[in-house]
């Protein structure tokens, strides 16, 4: 069983994701990076869902900054896999209809696996978003080959419900990553069962995939100037809170890493 409640300002395993491969930050540990006043992730005491302190992640209104996250090591094909963790929406939140990713599980692709990086062009086989004023799951899955698209390739939108600003969201995630039909995927919210899922959910890769919580905006990428230019909704930088990380691999219970396990 892993635990972040980050209360302590420490690396624990997890790799830092800021923008592209050019920015200075990715290359900083998340322990120099939390203790910055502005940083793109640092460690708050409010709000905080678990303990004293939770993870901030914001990503400045400008073309160019699209990510803040934090991920883990990537996880075995074929193993299972339990995650628990808890996201909070400011009150200051903008509706959007452009696609924010707020907690993802992304595909390690031959050699892009050195560097734990998603500028591939690949989508995530699952992820957690906010859509308008949705929340959203969504999957991808290819079982004949390492891409998101071409024969076997196959995608599928959940929308979870109304977001809720000023409040912490839990989710609960069980996984079994196979690109086959044996796959699994089962989410709670906020303590309701939302998806039951059974087939593809993963790529064909040998490994399986990474945990990554935080921001991705896609659409505020520099090639996706066009796309930044006509978000006239967000005026603000976007910022989330995270706490209350649970990951076990193996058998497992919705209650060992539920955000509301005491």
């Amino acid at each position: 069983m892993f635990y972040e409640g980050f209360e302590q300002v420490a690396d624990n395993g997890w790799k830092v994701g800021v923008n592209d491969l050019s920015d200075g930050d990715r290359q900083q540990p998340l322990s120099q990076l939390a203790q910055r006043p502005a940083g793109a992730l640092r460690q708050a005491t409010s709000p905080v869902r678990d303990g004293q302190h939770a993870l901030q992640a914001t990503v400045p209104h400008e073309l160019g900054s699209f990510r803040s996250e934090v991920a883990r090591p990537a996880v075995p094909m074929g193993s299972e896999n339990w995650y628990g963790f808890s996201i909070y929406l400011p009150q200051t939140w903008q509706v959007d209809q452009q696609s924010t990713i707020l907690a993802q599980w992304h595909a390690q692709i031959g050699q892009d696996a050195k560097s734990q990086d998603d500028d591939v062009k690949n989508n995530p086989p699952v992820a957690v978003s906010v859509k308008g004023n949705q929340w959203m799951l969504d999957l991808h899955w290819n079982s004949q080959g390492a891409a998101a698209t071409g024969p076997g390739s196959g995608t599928h939108a959940y929308t979870l419900g109304a977001i809720r600003t000023g409040a912490w969201c839990d989710f609960v995630l069980h996984a079994t990553w196979s690109p086959t039909g044996n796959g699994v995927i089962q989410l709670w919210q906020d303590g309701q069962q939302v998806v039951d899922y059974t087939g593809p959910t993963e790529y064909n890769n040998k490994q399986g995939p990474y945990f990554k919580i935080g921001i991705y905006r896609p659409g505020w990428k520099t090639k996706n100037a066009t796309q930044y230019a006509q978000d006239t909704a967000t005026t603000e930088p976007i910022t989330v809170y995270d706490d209350a990380v649970r990951i076990a691999q193996g058998p497992a219970t919705y209650q060992d890493v539920a955000p509301d396990r005491h």
